[in-house]
């Protein structure tokens, strides 16, 4: 755990029960203030207590208010397992699961890449990786032309400010080469504690004028703390299930468990952003979203294309414009849809303003717990990811492949089956996060069935049926009996990525192989200035 939050998950209990806005009474002080106020054992008895305390629901107004104030908090590499809100037991969220009993659970959200600085690239713009150009890969050169609709907002008048990573890694200039900041004003550095920045921000912006503040968390990223779950009290057993690409071991289950203490940091950061809010009165008004960038930092999860990898925590709570609050989403929304939504819901036109034509859709209607049967699939995919990973240009080849979820029905279609989806592994298999499990994983060697799962060459297509088989491990892409639907899905995938004027479907696709980077200019320009 980065040092900064090494012992924040130990704060998870300031979330216990009694409500104000968001779900905090008086009483939440004394916890959120640390333990010292009383003995441990005191105060864990206490929790269970509170934690029984029936929540008075929280009704939408009739006419929500125009332009709600929006606190965006997004994790680091974090797949659902957001405590009781999404049904995991050994990680403990109670910030984050009062968020949920106040608001709205999206069950079905994806991201469409699962790495870190496209994932976000889309969030900002509301259009796909492949409408992206450079900014589709990881590490690229942010393109000018396309703008963020925190950009929009800014010029808006509305405050935008933030803390913590809104995109990157890669390279993000003006058109006169001055540093972009997507509209934000740096807020005072929080590393103790997030809250900071946000008071700041609280403090300063113009009276009663909506605010958007993204809050982004460096957790749960590596690296980590060895066995700082077993040192948190947690134990391999708590563990209810390990995926079934990885070896279920005591490796592998420590593991978890130090992801574990991360994401719980990641509630506590939740936490105290939540008392500033509360204490600030503006909490009715507040939408506040938590989610995450990409899935877990563990193979065959960040960086590809599976459920694992991209479909991703959503929370949504906003007291005065949440209808039905406590309630389940299960239409499916895509990180595209966030722009839309931020623009509709603060009565922003992004076209006028210059931003390139938005390709997501606005789920504000799901707020209002408005059914909407037309959400009923989404499209995911990758290009390159780490860079250098594979021999073949500058900075290196990708592993371009594309996907449609719809119903229960997962198929991935991989445009270069003959290169390796983790990068060479002469190289090191760069595409995945070194971690103990990566570690465990390779040294079992290729001939072993969890090597081939994370890091083995993979066939043209892939289909899973996710009621059946969750972890995609099932490949039903040959079996005659699913044939009409790999046909159909991907009829509906590629009809929907030409209408995307996706270039990898257009046969143009080696563009994005041959994208520079500003990681591999930097890696040459030590190579020339050694010899």
């Amino acid at each position: 755990m980065k040092p900064s939050t090494r012992r924040r998950f130990l704060r998870n209990s300031a979330a216990a029960a009694g409500l104000s806005a968001t779900g905090r009474t008086e009483e939440d002080q004394i916890e959120t203030n640390g333990w010292s106020t009383m003995k441990k054992s005191a105060a864990r008895v206490l929790l269970a207590a509170l934690l029984l305390v029936p929540l008075a629901p929280l009704h939408a107004a009739e006419k929500p208010p125009q332009k709600p104030n929006i606190l965006f908090i997004i994790a680091d590499d974090a797949s659902p397992h957001f405590g009781q809100s999404h049904g995991c037991s050994w990680v403990k969220t109670p910030n984050i699961d009062r968020l949920a009993r106040n608001g709205v659970v999206f069950d079905n959200a994806y991201t469409p890449t699962a790495k870190c600085a496209p994932s976000r690239a889309a969030i900002l713009t509301g259009r796909n990786p492949w409408q992206l150009e450079e900014a589709g890969n990881h590490v690229p050169y942010f393109p000018v032309k396309f703008k963020a609709f925190s950009e929009v907002l800014n010029e808006a008048g509305i405050t935008v400010a933030k803390q913590g990573k809104v995109w990157g890694p890669g390279s993000a200039v003006t058109a006169d080469g001055k540093e972009r900041s997507f509209g934000f004003r740096q807020t005072a550095d929080g590393k103790k504690n997030p809250g900071i920045g946000f008071a700041e921000m609280l403090k300063k912006r113009t009276a009663g004028a909506p605010f958007f503040y993204w809050f982004g968390s460096p957790n749960p990223h590596r690296g980590y703390k060895p066995d700082s779950g077993i040192q948190a009290g947690k134990k391999i057993g708590d563990i209810a299930r390990v995926p079934g690409f990885w070896p279920d071991n005591e490796t592998v289950r420590k593991d978890m468990l130090d992801y574990a203490v991360e994401m719980e940091a990641f509630d506590a950061e939740v936490g105290e952003l939540l008392q500033v809010l509360d204490a600030s009165g503006e909490a009715s008004n507040t939408l506040v979203i938590v989610t995450s960038d990409n899935g877990m930092p563990f193979p065959r999860s960040k960086g590809h294309t599976y459920d694992i990898s991209t479909r991703l925590p959503l929370i949504a709570c906003w007291p005065a414009g949440i209808a039905k609050p406590g309630r389940r989403a299960t239409e499916f929304v895509s990180f595209i849809d966030f722009a839309p939504t931020f623009l509709e819901l603060l009565n922003v036109d992004g076209a006028k303003a210059g931003m390139s034509p938005i390709t997501g859709r606005s789920f504000a209607s799901l707020l209002r717990a408005e059914p909407d049967p037309s959400r009923s699939s989404v499209i995911l995919g990758r290009e390159r990811n780490d860079v250098l990973a594979r021999p073949g240009t500058p900075a290196g080849l990708g592993y371009p492949s594309r996907a449609i979820r719809e119903g229960d029905w997962f198929y991935i279609h991989n445009f270069a089956p003959d290169r390796w989806p983790c990068g060479n592994p002469e190289l090191g298999l760069r595409d995945t996060d070194a971690s103990p499990t990566k570690t465990l994983i390779d040294q079992l060697g290729q001939d072993d069935r969890f090597w081939q799962m994370s890091f083995g060459k993979r066939p043209p297509e892939e289909l899973f049926n996710l009621a059946k088989d969750p972890d995609c491990i099932n490949n039903l892409a040959n079996v005659a009996e699913h044939a009409a639907k790999r046909t159909a899905l991907r009829a509906t995938l590629f009809d929907e990525l030409k209408r995307q004027d996706d270039p990898r479907v257009l046969g143009k696709g080696d563009v994005f192989d041959n994208y520079r980077s500003p990681s591999e200019e930097k890696h040459s320009a030590k190579k020339q200035k050694a010899k």
